[in-house]
């Protein structure tokens, strides 16, 4: 069984992308180990949805499983890098509070909203 789970915060704004009729959102998770941080890449299909409500610090949760990309250069250099293949990603930051902090702000919050989670996933 191939299934990860990780935390942490987006370190740009997503880039979504069209492949054939599909979409891809992708982005770069930081997740805090102590003083460690690791830098994960994050592929999430048809969620292109993700890039309305997620911007750069971003917290959020994402579900998926380990993927290996592997290819070789012009020069023939064989590379690699593995990547979190997303299919469920939940939101940690409330929606109105990272559009107040990220400058993405559509109208001022009316009332102080709670920490609640909301996922998105492509089932």
């Amino acid at each position: 069984m191939n299934q990860t789970i990780l935390t942490g915060n987006l370190t740009a704004d997503i880039e979504v992308r069209a492949v054939g009729e599909q979409q891809v959102s992708k982005f770069t998770l930081a997740c805090n180990e102590g003083e460690r941080v690791l830098f994960m890449p994050i592929e999430a299909w048809n969620m292109p949805h993700l890039s309305q409500y997620l911007h750069k610090g971003s917290k959020v949760l994402v579900s998926g499983s380990l993927k290996q990309d592997q290819w070789e250069t012009e020069a023939g250099d064989k590379r690699s890098r593995t990547l979190l293949s997303a299919y469920k990603v939940e939101f940690l930051t409330p929606v109105a509070a990272e559009r107040e902090t990220s400058g993405h702000a559509r109208q001022p919050a009316k009332r102080p909203q709670r920490a609640r989670s909301t996922s998105l996933s492509a089932r």
